[in-house]
């Protein structure tokens, strides 16, 4: 018996081939083929679509549900993951914990400062508080005239009892918008600042409000 399919046209074959995946519902896509909606569609490249005159990509689902889904991909998307809450960044949410808060001031060690006539910038006190949660918050503006003289390390003070850490606490330190080196928080209490930039004759601003570290 002849095989009556044997010299279909390439049409033919293309039709019974539609027929079949639509009829069972299998998935069905290619690289460069067409994408299938309503059905799941893969490939072994990336598809990319791009509009020179505005918005690429519009999508629009039911109210209620999410207009996409990245499935159980834990993977971070650059440039997609929010680093803003309704248009302001994280550190602008620590002053309100901060207010809620009960700080115990502290001394830094003679040759800091935060008095407002030696720190140009303007600066505050030290001080430490503790969450319900068990953890230490610092704020605080402190400038050190001069430059410091161990450009290595120098002591900054030392936290009231029951504010030190029970393990070594390393964190960054932040002079303005950038980060210059270290605090390092003993389990006595004892501030370090490790600075990397700061040269004699230069100054030293440290900006303690907005670090934490765990008590526990």
């Amino acid at each position: 018996m002849k095989n009556p399919l044997r010299k279909s046209s390439p049409v033919a074959w293309f039709v019974l081939g539609v027929l079949v995946a639509g009829g069972t519902g299998t998935a069905y896509a290619a690289n460069g083929g067409t994408f299938r909606l309503g059905q799941s569609n893969s490939a072994t490249a990336t598809t990319k679509l791009t509009n020179t005159k505005g918005t690429a990509l519009k999508v629009v689902s039911k109210a209620g549900t999410p207009p996409i889904s990245v499935g159980s991909n834990s993977t971070k998307v650059p440039y997609l993951n929010s680093d803003k809450l309704d248009g302001k960044d994280s550190t602008q949410f620590q002053p309100k914990l901060a207010s809620a808060l009960k700080f115990t001031s502290f001394e830094p060690i003679p040759g800091w400062s935060y008095s407002s006539q030696t720190c140009a910038q303007g600066a505050s006190a030290p001080a430490v508080a503790k969450s319900a949660e068990g953890i230490a918050y610092l704020k605080g503006f402190l400038c050190y005239p001069g430059g410091l003289p161990n450009l290595g390390y120098e002591n900054l003070g030392t936290v009231p009892a029951g504010f030190a850490p029970p393990n070594v606490i390393v964190i960054p330190a932040v002079q303005k918008d950038f980060i210059i080196g270290l605090i390092v928080i003993s389990p006595e209490g004892l501030i370090t600042v490790i600075s990397s930039v700061t040269s004699p004759g230069s100054g030293s601003l440290i900006f303690l409000t907005g670090l934490s570290y765990p008590l526990s």
